[in-house]
């Protein structure tokens, strides 16, 4: 055995003293492979059958130092052909940011179904030898970290040509959301060309490389991609850093993103994906509560002078109705948020129904809009005006609703109690106004005959109505329909008892009298509420 180790000795150190690749050469990379594979064998058959420590020792020795220029041979294959500074083709394009980058920037990706073969077969096949001699000299591990470590550079020009950076989240903890906004933009897309195509292919590549050896090839795998899955704490910055309403349709954009690799999510990811799943859900979840309380603590201060629709009214509107685009998203974070059945996360997803935890949600967040609404009503010292701003706000709620998938998710009966609040503030309006006209001309059979009386009945009404004119043409209608509406409410409790007072001054036989005729009285209320459609 003395003899048996002196010999390879001689041989191998042969190998090891050379100043260049072995694997630059063929011959001397079967030769060493041979050399090693004698070496195992004779330490195995050794081990079974001599207590003689001393001689294993040398023996482990040299197997040591022929293993790490193994390592060093399988770090130059891999290094060498990691991608060339020069290449270029039609599918990508350079970098402007900096004018000394040549960083190379994939065009955007549309077709995930492929694996990419990230180096070649020769290099395969010569990398796999090498993992096979030193998984069976007992440095497996080694051989694994010395893989990752030598993949570093081709994984991180990758995650580079996609437009981003693996610390993404430290490099922009200071920007602006504007400035977050662009790299989310960036962060999306690669994500998906990540987790569906590199991360894929990397797999792949372990599992060929360490063809029969699982553990080490998982390891390897896992070490290696550790740059890919730095770029999930930008995802956990952003979830963090996104506290306004503002900041949910972006959330929203990565929750989608994140989503869509669940499918081909590789088993060993999966803790690091479920959390940032369930960090930007919880981030849109607060978002939603956010608005609520903005609308809660808006001020009642500040009212339209004209009675129109008010700023928050649009704002939440408009943005309740671009949440809904993405309401099987939101519900689904509902479902995920207030507890699922499924462990898996696969919960039923029924937005389209008004009892769904997303509709519930919404309904109340217009709920309370609409009850800040009525609190600042009450800032206008006219109450036939605070009625005008209510039905205005009212009608341009009900429209957005109409108008987008927010009817579907609230549901008809929703729809209905609004309609019923709107037709309320309109009588209250009508009475409010109209109503000290009409009593105006209330009938005293008393002096039903008498001209002086009925006369000045009339000249006080077209006096009040001249007033009215006067101020609510400055007043404001949001919906054409509604004054026309408005206008036949009017004329319906004005006109009746307006004819039975020219009626009466008629029946005294003073036909010289002057009075406003009935179809002036009419044309004057529809000429108010036409302007105040203006």
């Amino acid at each position: 055995m003395e003899d048996t180790l002196q010999a390879l000795n001689d041989l191998i150190s042969q190998f090891l003293c050379l100043n260049q690749p072995l694997w630059s050469i063929s011959d001397d990379a079967d030769s060493f492979v041979e050399a090693v594979d004698e070496l195992t064998s004779t330490i195995h058959s050794l081990e079974s059958t001599s207590a003689d420590h001393i001689l294993l020792e040398s023996f482990d020795h040299l197997l040591e130092r022929c293993s790490l220029r193994l390592g060093e041979e399988l770090q130059h294959l891999i290094d060498a052909s990691d991608f060339d500074a020069n290449y270029s083709n039609p599918n990508t394009r350079k970098s402007h940011d900096d004018d000394d980058s040549h960083t190379l920037i994939a065009q955007p990706v549309s077709n995930f179904d492929i694996i990419v073969d990230t180096l070649p077969e020769g290099v395969i096949f010569e990398a796999n030898r090498i993992a096979k001699r030193m998984v069976a000299a007992g440095f497996g591990d080694s051989c694994a970290e010395t893989y990752a470590s030598s993949r570093l550079n081709f994984i991180n020009e990758s995650i580079a040509r996609l437009g981003v950076h693996a610390r993404m989240a430290e490099m922009f903890k200071s920007a602006s959301w504007e400035e977050l906004e662009t790299q989310i933009m960036c962060w999306i897309p690669a994500i998906r060309v990540v987790f569906h195509i590199l991360i894929p292919s990397e797999r792949h590549l372990c599992d060929r490389i360490f063809d029969g050896f699982t553990s080490y090839s998982d390891l390897a795998f896992v070490t290696a991609c550790q740059p890919f899955l730095q770029l999930l704490s930008f995802g956990n910055f952003i979830a963090a850093a996104g506290k306004n309403p503002e900041c949910l349709f972006r959330i929203v954009d990565m929750y989608d993103a994140v989503r869509d690799i669940l499918p081909v999510l590789d088993d060993a990811f999966n803790p690091e994906v479920a959390a940032l799943r369930e960090c930007l859900g919880l981030s849109i979840k607060a978002i939603l509560m956010a608005l609520e309380n903005l609308v809660r603590r808006d001020p009642s201060e500040s009212c339209p002078l004209d009675g129109g629709v008010h700023p928050m009214t649009r704002y939440v509107m408009n943005y309740l109705v671009t949440a809904c685009v993405s309401r099987h998203t939101l519900e689904e974070v509902m479902l995920l948020q207030f507890g699922c059945s499924d462990p898996s996360g696969n919960c039923p997803i029924e937005p389209d129904r008004p009892t769904s935890s997303l509709a519930v949600h919404l309904a109340w967040i217009v709920d309370v809009l609409m009850g800040n609404l009525v609190s600042k009503s009450k800032v206008y010292s006219h109450a036939p005006l605070s009625c005008i701003f209510l039905v205005n706000n009212g009608i341009y709620i009900i429209k957005k609703v109409n108008g987008c998938e927010l009817k579907v998710l609230l549901g008809e009966d929703w729809t209905k109690v609004i309609h019923s609040k709107v037709n309320q503030w309109i009588l209250e309006y009508r009475r409010a106004t109209w109503g000290k006209a009409v009593m105006i001309l209330d009938k005293d059979r008393r002096f039903c005959s008498n001209v002086n009386v009925i006369t000045e009945k009339l000249s006080r009404f077209n006096n009040f109505v001249e007033a009215i004119c006067q101020v609510q043409s400055r007043w404001v209608l949001v919906d054409k329909q509604q004054a026309v509406d408005f206008s036949i409410l009017v004329e319906e409790l004005v006109m009746p008892a307006y004819r039975d007072m020219v009626e009466m001054l008629k029946a005294t036989r003073s036909p010289g009298e002057l009075y406003m005729r009935p179809e002036d009285v009419r044309s004057r209320i529809q000429q108010l509420f036409k302007a105040m459609t203006r």
